[in-house]
């Protein structure tokens, strides 16, 4: 059987106005047309400008030891490590705190200024120091010496002691200030510079002529006084054990 097409004539086509519309949409769009046939027939140089600009670079860094060809390859291995799912996560939860970051750096930028307000606080407490007499680097000097020659001569056993010693009442106020008068009494005995000179031997009559003295009687009624008191101290412990 055989099969007759039949085609429309050119006129009835041109005289249709559904192919009228068409050209005239290409008759408005001719000028964009006529730029971008242009530029298709640009193209060939464009593209010999673009790989002689890219040969030009590649001698240049070939000449300064750098070798193109490694670089690329090391970007591409960059390129996938990022964009791996695990790393594209870390990258969105960095993004999500560059605001705190920033507000970091905003920090970071007033340190200086906290540094320099330090320092001047430092130096107004240094010249305070020294115009009381106190030279604060030969202080912290010494004191780390003292520091580090106690420490080298001090075990843990006898470090316990003397925090027991801080904690205890032996250097209250009080205990320290008899414990000097006691030793001002001791160095003024000793020295002979007491108000009455110290007799080689004493018996029993002269010990009962010492007690009628305002300050024997005194000291002896401390002594009586501090019996009292460590007496009480001593029942106290008694009863805590």
């Amino acid at each position: 059987m055989n099969t007759t097409l039949q085609h429309r004539s050119l006129v009835d086509r041109l005289n249709d106005p559904a192919t009228a519309d068409v050209l005239h949409r290409l008759l408005d769009h001719a000028e964009s047309l006529d730029q971008v046939l242009q530029v298709a027939g640009d193209l060939p140089n464009l593209l010999a400008i673009a790989v002689d600009f890219f040969d030009a670079i590649s001698r240049k860094a070939s000449q300064e030891g750098i070798d193109m060809e490694h670089r690329a390859t090391q970007l591409l291995k960059l390129v996938v490590q990022v964009t791996e799912p695990s790393n594209m996560q870390a990258i969105e939860r960095l993004v999500a705190r560059l605001p705190k970051l920033e507000e970091g750096s905003a920090l970071l930028d007033e340190v200086p200024n906290l540094i320099a307000t330090a320092m001047d606080v430092f130096d107004e407490y240094a010249s305070d120091l020294k115009s009381e007499g106190i030279d604060l680097e030969q202080s912290v000097r010494q004191g780390l010496h003292a520091a580090l020659y106690l420490g080298s001569r001090i075990n843990e056993e006898e470090l316990d002691r003397i925090g027991f010693l801080l904690k205890s009442d032996v250097l209250d106020e009080h205990s320290v200030e008899t414990v000097g008068m006691a030793g001002s009494a001791l160095s003024s005995c000793r020295r002979g510079s007491c108000e009455h000179p110290v007799p080689k031997r004493v018996g029993l009559f002269g010990l009962l002529n010492s007690i009628r003295d305002p300050n024997t009687q005194r000291a002896l009624s401390f002594g009586l006084q501090f019996a009292k008191c460590f007496g009480g101290v001593l029942d106290e412990k008694s009863k805590a054990k």
